[in-house]
């Protein structure tokens, strides 16, 4: 079992101290802690997390002879918009009822006290993952050939590759770099059962439901076995802890040999890993 599952694992009754996400109470406010959330989700943000951190984006720029470097992309592990955003409810249990979340809903912890310390453009909520070679982009200048499809009234005279000559150009760094391909829309990559997307949604529905037991079970006032029934609640600080080990979780669907893979955050990928599993080398 994961760290992760046994983070998400509920009681069949009662509170556990030890393992509640609103315990130790916090009762001072302390107005230096504000939450990042979806709509904060910034890759620049991430990226600069990431060089600070041990995994520079350097040691990510894979080179081939034939297309040169490909570039590398800091990837949001639990997506700001499309996992958490979408999600809607964890948000609301992160910020102050003061605060809005992603899609514009109140949060749910005290005013008078602060947000939970998590932050979606943490280096721990990242990774970087390869994508389109430098040469078939607008970085160094306009390239011969583009790597997306041109709008050919706009630009009549410039070149793209076709859709077999993406595959296989993403898939020669996948296979070298063990990493799932970062390029176009991360919900609408594969279908609902290898959807990235669709399962990062899924896991974060197990946060909620630890949240939503704790906020119910919880004695949140002091020196008393007094309940909320609802909102406003004190801040569930442990839970941050609950969402970085959802990173990690994630970040294992990304890794390892293409075959290997389940869920999907391109369609390259996808396609990579039919090829693969159908005795592509």
């Amino acid at each position: 079992m994961t760290q992760f599952a046994l983070a998400v694992a509920i009681p069949t009754s009662g509170h556990d101290p030890e393992k509640c996400c609103f315990c130790p109470i916090e009762t001072k406010k302390n107005p230096k802690v504000i939450a990042k959330i979806g709509k904060n989700n910034d890759s620049g943000t991430l990226g600069a997390a990431l060089e600070k951190s041990s995994d520079p984006k350097s040691n990510h720029l894979y080179e081939d002879s034939e297309h040169g470097f490909y570039s590398a992309e800091a990837h949001h592990l639990i997506c700001g918009n499309e996992i958490l955003g979408a999600e809607k409810e964890v948000e609301k249990y992160l910020i102050t009822q003061d605060k809005e979340t992603t899609k514009g809903a109140a949060g749910y912890i005290e005013k008078t006290l602060h947000d939970v310390d998590w932050n979606v453009n943490a280096a721990r909520n990242g990774i970087w993952l390869p994508s389109v070679p430098v040469v078939y982009t607008n970085k160094g200048g306009d390239p011969a050939v583009w790597w997306g499809k041109q709008d050919k009234k706009k630009n009549p005279d410039r070149k793209f590759l076709k859709e077999g000559e993406r595959n296989s150009i993403s898939y020669v760094v996948m296979k070298e770099v063990e990493r799932q391909f970062h390029k176009g829309p991360h919900g609408s990559a594969a279908p609902p059962h290898q959807s990235y997307v669709d399962l990062g949604i899924e896991e974060l529905k197990k946060v909620k439901a630890l949240l939503k037991y704790y906020s119910k079970e919880c004695p949140m006032e002091d020196g008393r076995k007094k309940k909320r029934a609802a909102p406003p609640y004190r801040p569930p600080h442990g839970i941050s802890t609950t969402l970085d080990l959802l990173s990690d979780r994630l970040k294992d669907e990304l890794v390892g040999p293409p075959k290997t893979w389940k869920f999907f955050v391109s369609k390259y990928a996808l396609r990579c890993q039919k090829w693969h599993e159908e005795g592509g080398s």
